[in-house]
């Protein structure tokens, strides 16, 4: 079915560049369900536009103009867990490409999903590789293109810079065309929020000086910047990317669906209500830090973890998926306490409590909140939970003996060094302080009883209600390591 759209004339300048072709960034395909898709274009100017769908029926189709040359282009009336391929024709420009519906909700079947984080540099070839996992989306959980680096570090603060963000993001090489075949989902993490470690007001960060062996003088910086910068990112996730519906975007841009027999949970960490005041750590009159978590801090905050019980407690699927920028893994409570033990320890490239800093970004640091959690989920006796998480440049997994809930963090789709895993074993048995495979990451991946270093991806297959099969898949299409989690209900 071929439908022809007339749109008005737009003539968009981006940063004083005229681009040659027509289509500047997209198609970009998200928020699917059974019946319906959100496809994302860019254009530097449109009078028509038409779309021819494969395999033909009718099905309803409408346009919404965008700032900045976008175009969301909605596709209603689809067949559920239907293969579509397409051709969008704007002037004398064809985009191709396809995208899968879901299955209808509730219906069970094998369903197979991508996830990743961190892409930073040119080496890009984990794209060549997860279509072939034929996965029916991307779950991508932050530092996509890391903005705040390649565009600038106050890159919030201009909205136009928000939009070329976007443009950036569309046009990563290789992954441009893998998004022409794979539907994606995201939620921002920090670096493309506002930049390192940042929140909803301010970005805490941390670093050292050293001064010889065990004289070490330590820092925690807090860099504060508008409000105004935090709802440009909201703003831009909402009027660039093809999201799902949001509950409430002036707290964070967390967002549920429903995918067959699976229901997903995506956390937003970095629109939580952090100040400079808001940190895990105090400091005694002799200078030294304690870890030192209060009742009021928090990461996700109360709107946010209220909607995730309730949403929890009334889901109906087999399986429920909490995603998350960072890591939820309990026990990384370990090795913020070790940092701290080890905080007058420095080397050129490593400093202890460098290290406990930047493992308090994560949920382990906040243990009012998490524990709140955890005794929700035994009063209400909710099973069958695993979490997608990103952020730490490399690829592990646990079990959920260490980390609580299964877990699989993959977060090293495209970046320098993804070698963390045996730094973290090497520092743990050298300190006596924690086993980092056994009691961190139990079920392998990146350095732990292997040396592939390679960038990757977690892949994701659900087989029914009977198990769940989480991998990592590095950059040459090699598993590096594979384990299942059953059904509660085939225990």
């Amino acid at each position: 079915m071929k439908y022809k759209l007339c749109l008005p004339l737009l003539f968009v300048l981006i940063f004083g560049q005229i681009y040659a072709q027509n289509i500047i960034a997209g198609p970009v395909v998200g928020a699917v369900k059974p019946h319906s898709v959100t496809m994302m274009v860019q254009f530097e100017q449109v009078d028509s536009l038409t779309i021819d769908l494969s395999p033909a029926h009718d099905f309803q189709i409408q346009t919404e103009q965008r700032s900045h040359g976008f175009t969301a282009i909605f596709l209603s009336e689809l067949k559920p867990y239907t293969h579509y391929t397409y051709t969008l024709t704007t002037g004398e420009e064809n985009a191709t490409g396809s995208f899968r519906t879901f299955p209808e909700d509730g219906q069970r079947g094998s369903y197979t999903f991508v996830a990743g984080s961190c892409q930073e540099m040119e080496n890009m070839k984990v794209f060549d590789v997860i279509p072939k996992q034929d996965p029916m989306f991307m779950m991508h959980t932050g530092d996509y293109a890391y903005p705040d680096v390649r565009i600038g570090r106050d890159y919030a603060a201009d909205y136009d810079k928000v939009a070329l963000s976007y443009t950036q993001k569309y046009n990563e090489k290789r992954m441009d065309d893998m998004l022409r075949h794979v539907p994606i989902d995201y939620v921002f993490d920090d670096h493309d929020h506002i930049n390192n470690g940042s929140g909803r007001y301010c970005s805490n960060d941390y670093d050292f000086e050293r001064k010889g062996f065990a004289r070490t003088k330590n820092y925690m910086l807090a860099d504060t910047f508008p409000y105004q910068w935090h709802a440009n990112v909201v703003r831009g996730y909402t009027e660039f990317f093809p999201h799902y519906p949001l509950p409430d975007t002036s707290e964070a841009i967390h967002h549920s669906f429903k995918m067959g027999n699976a229901e997903f949970f995506v956390l937003d960490r970095s629109s939580s209500r952090r100040d400079p005041m808001d940190i895990v750590f105090e400091r005694n009159k002799r200078g030294k830090y304690r870890f030192r978590p209060k009742p009021e801090h928090h990461l996700f905050g109360k709107k946010q973890m209220d909607w995730l019980k309730e949403g929890l407690k009334n889901s109906t699927a087999d399986w429920k998926f909490i995603v998350s920028g960072v890591p939820l893994n309990r026990s990384i409570h370990k090795l913020i306490k070790a940092g701290v033990r080890l905080q007058n320890f420095s080397t050129k490239e490593f400093g202890g409590f460098k290290m406990a800093s930047g493992y308090a970004n994560y949920w382990a640091a906040y243990p009012y909140e998490m524990n709140d959690f955890y005794d929700f989920l035994d009063k209400e006796n909710i099973r069958d939970i695993i979490v997608i998480s990103g952020d730490t440049h490399h690829n592990v997994m646990d079990d959920g003996k260490n980390a609580g809930l299964p877990e699989l963090n993959a977060s090293g789709l495209s970046v320098e060094n993804t070698k963390l895993a045996r730094y973290m074993q090497i520092i743990g048995r050298a300190s006596f302080q924690f086993n980092y495979k056994k009691g961190v990451w139990n079920k392998g991946g990146n350095g732990l009883g292997n040396r592939n270093y390679k960038n990757g991806f977690g892949k994701i297959y659900i087989k029914n209600n009977e198990y769940v099969e989480l991998s990592i898949v590095d950059e040459d299409n090699e598993v590096v390591s594979s384990f299942r989690v059953l059904h509660s209900s085939q225990n």
